[in-house]
């Protein structure tokens, strides 16, 4: 459990966080992460979602404690989190086959076709409410695109938050995928 945690993010830190975020969103000429095959970001996602449900009990335990919600819908809220992130794994495995997918139009003379790809760095809020949920809400689905992110959770609600960047590197989630500032 984090005991002491530094409130006082500055515009440094920020900075930085967006930052390592954008090194890795261009890194290897995005090879890394943002074009990497979408199974291999799935691949991290759902490790994400088996470690929440290896630690369901503690990170119930510290959300309720944090937000001041009950234990029991506290660990619901776990499941949620641990079935976003298995949802977006599923959703975001599906998009190189959709790939340069033909647009049928009216006119013949017209040739469009469907491109998806990884809008750049996102910055995330959460609120207190559903610390960790929310987050999952935000995180996943941005990851699963190619897009690395800076999260930043309630001041007052961020320790699961904080223990799911643990959680991130247990799987080996690369460096500056997902950037966590607090305060």
């Amino acid at each position: 459990m984090i005991v002491d945690v530094d409130l006082a993010v500055t515009t440094e830190d920020v900075d930085l966080a967006v930052e390592a975020a954008r090194n890795t969103l261009t890194r290897n000429k995005g090879r890394d992460w943002a074009r990497a095959p979408s199974a291999v970001r799935a691949k991290y996602l759902r490790a994400i979602a088996a470690k929440i449900t290896e630690r369901k009990s503690e990170l119930a335990k510290l959300e309720a404690l944090d937000s001041g919600k009950p234990l029991d819908e506290a660990a619901w809220d776990m499941d949620d989190v641990a079935g976003c992130f298995d949802y977006y794994a599923d959703l975001g495995e599906k998009l190189d086959a959709k790939q340069k997918a033909p647009v049928s139009l009216p006119m013949e003379t017209f040739k469009s076709y469907v491109l998806k790809e990884p809008i750049g760095v996102v910055g995330l809020i959460t609120p207190w409410n559903y610390p960790l949920l929310m987050a999952a809400w935000k995180v996943a689905p941005a990851l699963a695109a190619g897009c690395t992110a800076v999260l930043k959770p309630s001041e007052s609600c961020s320790v699961t938050c904080l223990e799911l960047a643990d959680i991130c590197r247990e799987v080996g989630l690369p460096a500056g995928v997902l950037n966590i500032i607090i305060g």
